[in-house]
């Protein structure tokens, strides 16, 4: 085996190695309309900050799908809405005073 060949393996397998292992960045912080979302869909058993720290990992964006109001949309930008969660628009809360066979 030559020098060049030698050198070669010393200096690519360690690389090689190096590009098999799990990726290690940081998950991007959610932005404004996105955590206003997810706070209002925090189930009241989980606190503030594990709730927040729950929904960083990607299988549990998938397990729990955010449910979104028209009145959400109305008050919020909709496209800086994260794209990595998935959205459910629901019916909006009923009005209160408002007679239950009103239209909501």
């Amino acid at each position: 085996m030559s020098r060049r060949n030698a050198l070669l393996l010393v200096v690519l397998l360690p690389l090689l190695a190096m590009a098999q292992g799990p990726a290690r960045t940081a998950p991007a912080p959610f932005n404004a309309p996105t955590l206003v979302v997810l706070l209002a869909n925090r189930p009241t058993h989980i606190e503030e900050a594990k709730w927040l720290e729950m929904m960083q990992e990607p299988v549990n964006r998938s397990l729990y799908p955010l449910r979104v109001t028209q009145a959400m949309l109305d008050t919020l930008d909709a496209t800086l809405l994260d794209r990595r969660f998935n959205y459910e628009l629901i019916r909006g809360m009923p009005v209160p005073g408002a007679s239950p066979d009103a239209p909501r």
